[in-house]
């Protein structure tokens, strides 16, 4: 929402707020020794037992509140610059003022042309050019039905038309910036008014509106990168859950061990190796911030064939005989539904 805003003095809603406050702490999970988490009570917490300055008071608002303090950590920061490096779940504008007031240098921030980058990629236009990329570079699987995945980008009221009717009874519409399945709007047939309204706001706001078709998913997952210098390596699964709205809900806990187990009814261990060798190759060239050190994300999903008969148990599809495989054509992957430039629970999840 803080990226969607653009603005440093954005302020977030009230649950997103009290979410901050609730979870402040949870960085200590991932922090190395020595590593600094800035809490929203402007307290801070070292991963250090033995340093002597942990859970001292850090006014970040009226400064002349404990000045030999924040005068030794001002110096300590000034003296330290070039071993800083922020990571705050994700970056903005209002981030980058935070980090400013509470004493980081400059040199140690993104600039305004870095953000605009930033921001740029972490659009789901992003996604969109990166999927027709991937199926021009790798049309095979796409033409088996192994991959599925296509998108429109619309930058009007009259493209999103077009592409909602190419796309049949139902479409999924998806703001640029928005997190956790929020910025998502489904259409069934003809636009209602409730529809266009949604469209022109995001339009006017965002300057955009991704339209996909309607997947029935059967499995939600995603993979996790480490993005760094403009390259990235690969971290691990992530297996989460979602509403019938394409909400996040929650994310499983499991060695990789398990949650390949969990996902070889549906991908074989030796395609979905293939699919990451692909990803990471596409990565590389996509244009990642080469400032930018952090998690990146990409959320994928097994979807059935629409002509295989199933039954909907607990939220997800079940066939009604026989198992899920690719290979018979009753259920595909679709490699790339969006990427995620910052943490992610699914990111906390691997360091659990």
């Amino acid at each position: 929402m803080a990226l969607a805003a653009n603005d440093p003095h954005y302020t977030p809603p009230a649950s997103a707020l009290q979410m901050a406050t609730d979870l402040q702490r949870l960085p200590l999970r991932w922090a190395k020794e020595g590593d600094i988490i800035l809490l929203r009570d402007g307290k801070i917490e070292i991963k250090d037992e033995r340093l002597k300055i942990r859970n001292e008071r850090l006014e970040m608002k009226d400064r002349q509140a404990q000045p030999s303090l924040i005068s030794h950590l001002q110096s300590l920061i000034s003296h330290l610059s070039s071993l800083i490096s922020p990571l705050p779940w994700g970056w903005s504008p209002l981030v980058v003022r935070q980090f400013r007031e509470a004493g980081v240098p400059n040199e140690c921030l993104p600039t305004d042309e870095e953000m605009k980058a930033y921001r740029d990629y972490a659009s789901r236009q992003t996604a969109v050019k990166l999927l027709v990329r991937l199926r021009d570079t790798w049309p095979e699987p796409f033409q088996s039905g192994e991959l599925i995945g296509e998108s429109r980008w619309c930058e009007s009221e009259a493209e999103v038309m077009k592409a909602v009717n190419e796309y049949g009874d139902m479409a999924m519409l998806k703001a640029p910036w928005s997190g956790s399945g929020r910025g998502v709007h489904p259409v069934k047939g003809r636009l209602t008014d409730k529809d266009t309204s949604w469209i022109r706001r995001i339009l006017q706001r965002q300057g955009g509106v991704e339209v996909e078709p309607f997947y029935q998913r059967i499995i939600d997952f995603a993979m996790e990168f480490w993005a760094e210098g403009g390259q990235v390596r690969y971290e691990g699964l992530s297996l989460f859950t979602t509403t019938d709205g394409g909400v996040y809900s929650g994310n499983i806990v499991a060695s990789e061990e398990e949650k390949m187990r969990r996902l070889s009814p549906f991908v074989s261990p030796k395609f979905l190796s293939e699919v990451r060798e692909h990803l990471l190759q596409l990565l590389s060239t996509s244009g990642i911030p080469t400032w930018y050190s952090g998690p990146l994300g990409i959320d994928m999903m097994v979807a059935k064939a629409t002509n295989v008969k199933c039954k909907m148990v607990n939220g997800q599809w079940s066939m009604v005989n026989g198992q899920w495989s690719m290979v018979n054509g009753q259920c595909s992957l679709h490699p790339l539904i969006e990427i995620n430039l910052r943490m992610t629970m699914g990111w906390v999840a691997l360091n659990l």
